[in-house]
């Protein structure tokens, strides 16, 4: 009986440490999908800190 109440809580233990690592990992996804685009140009995209290859604007960031 005691091995079953063992092999219990290591299942509970292990099945919880991995619901966090996917928690962290969603954070994360979120962080990376910041568009950046310009303001005259609305298809022209790109990373923070480039240009606009038709007017050469700073792209800003895209609020959807």
């Amino acid at each position: 009986m005691k091995k079953i109440a063992i092999i219990a809580i290591l299942v509970i233990t292990f099945a919880s440490c991995n619901q966090k690592s996917t928690a962290t990992s969603t954070k994360e996804s979120k962080i990376e999908k910041v568009k950046y685009a310009c303001p005259m140009h609305p298809e022209v995209t790109g990373n923070q800190g480039e240009k606009c290859s038709k007017c050469g604007m700073d792209l800003k960031e895209v609020k959807s």
